[in-house]
């Protein structure tokens, strides 16, 4: 029998913070172009419960997941990895990690800024009221799932040139199409339905493309199409809808501006309409949740010694120029910003796998490029990967990718370029042992 219970809360801050997501901006904000929430869906089974929490968030760092995952189970004894956190990804909200102005001319001055645990505490004990209520809402439930190919809405950003096969980074769509090739994305829209009876009482949509449409405001807040997802889910469904981020890493909307937010959200919610009929009831299956590290070599870094004499030279040799932006000093910052976060002896990366029905989610706390999801479901095609879930880690790439340059590979993969083929051997390997276990 498998229970189900879930709650959502608004997580709007009430006061300025700093959006992450962008590095130009340079000040606080107090616009809210739409609500940001917080959701979570609470399953059991057996006695054994389960807690899927969802952000809108461009992601949680994992310093904050540990507080949470501890907190947690001190007051509601559920903890790692029957937890999960993930984190929608927008661009356009609050976060909890510290940050590097880097762009002059704002409210805020360039200089390196502390994590915003005002906001965090904030967020928390909105939180821990929506945990509270979810569990409270735990009743029988059934599960049905479907996948759906939705297509014409994305692209993989990183275009290959005809002329030299080297990979170019376009944020949107640029004139001269016919001079490249487009790389794969991944076009399948999962889903799950918990139903109560003869009516859905959530559904959970996984879709993998950055929420970047962008608003009328570069400093609104807003849950970007995931917000609008969710929303049209309640209006069109009457239930709450929760949203996890595929394989997004190297995808983006066809359009980003005007309704786009709208558009991506309507369409997503309508593929669930349509094919109502392509259900399939999920009676048999035992929920199940596990978790393993994987060690890794962070190489966007400083010296770990000079890290804080290295950025303000950077900071020093800026202010000589009148320009805004300075390249170098956005390199050093984002460098110093790694280096901060992880030891010189690296970092055990944390991956946790549940069985949802007939297919194993596998959370990966990376922004994670589609051939890493495109092989994991050749080698395993139960296996859904959610991206930006326990951490927030940077790109995680294929080694084979870095040769092929862009921006992902250049400045925003965080870790060795063998890390995503190693985590991606290491997930295969885990989810044989995972299935075998309850066979």
């Amino acid at each position: 029998m498998l229970k189900m219970g879930c709650a959502k809360i608004d997580v709007t801050p009430d006061f300025p913070v700093y959006q992450r997501g962008y590095g130009a901006r340079n000040q606080k904000t107090v616009l809210v172009e739409n609500p940001v929430e917080a959701g979570v869906i609470a399953l059991e089974q057996d006695g054994r419960r389960f807690l899927l929490i969802t952000a809108d968030l461009v992601g949680v760092p994992y310093r904050n997941c540990r507080i949470i995952y501890e907190r947690l189970k001190q007051e509601f004894g559920i903890g790692w990895p029957e937890v999960v956190i993930s984190a929608s990804h927008t661009h356009f909200a609050p976060g909890f990690g510290p940050y590097v102005i880097t762009f002059s001319g704002g409210a805020l001055e360039r200089g390196v800024y502390l994590p915003d645990d005002e906001y965090f505490e904030f967020w928390f004990a909105k939180l821990r009221i929506a945990v509270r209520a979810a569990l409270a809402d735990l009743e029988e439930v059934t599960l049905s799932s479907a996948a759906v190919p939705v297509s014409g809405i994305a692209y993989n950003r990183r275009l290959i040139r005809k002329s030299d096969g080297v990979v170019q980074t376009h944020y949107t769509l640029p004139e001269n199409l016919d001079d490249y090739d487009f790389s794969p994305i991944d076009e399948t829209f999962h889903i799950w339905r918990f139903n109560k009876g003869n009516r859905p009482k959530a559904l959970l949509g996984r879709y993998g493309c950055h929420p970047v449409t962008g608003g009328a405001e570069y400093y609104g807040i807003s849950a970007d199409y995931p917000g609008c997802f969710k929303q049209c889910v309640q209006n069109e469904f009457g239930c709450p809808g929760f949203f996890w981020l595929g394989t997004a890493g190297d995808v983006v909307p066809m359009r980003r501006n005007g309704h786009s937010r709208q558009d991506l959200g309507e369409i997503l919610t309508r593929a669930i309409r349509l094919n109502e009929l392509n259900f399939r009831a999920e009676n048999d299956f035992i929920l199940d949740a596990t978790g393993f590290t994987l060690h890794g070599t962070p190489v966007m870094v400083l010296d770990h010694g000079r890290r804080e004499e290295l950025l303000q030279a950077a900071f020093a040799a800026a202010a000589q120029s009148a320009e805004p932006y300075n390249a170098a000093l956005s390199e050093t910052a984002q460098r110093y910003l790694v280096t901060s976060r992880y030891p010189q002896s690296g970092y055990d990366i944390p991956i946790q796998l549940l069985r949802l029905g007939g297919k194993v989610a596998v959370f990966i706390p990376f922004e994670v490029f589609t051939d890493i999801g495109l092989a994991l479901r050749k080698a395993c095609p139960e296996a859904v990967i959610v991206s930006i879930s326990g951490g927030h880690e940077g790109y995680l790439p294929l080694q084979s990718d870095f040769a092929l340059g862009g921006y992902e590979t250049q400045f925003g993969a965080t870790f060795a370029p063998d890390t995503g083929d190693r985590l991606l051997a290491a997930c295969v390997e885990e989810i044989g042992n995972f299935q075998s276990r309850n066979l």
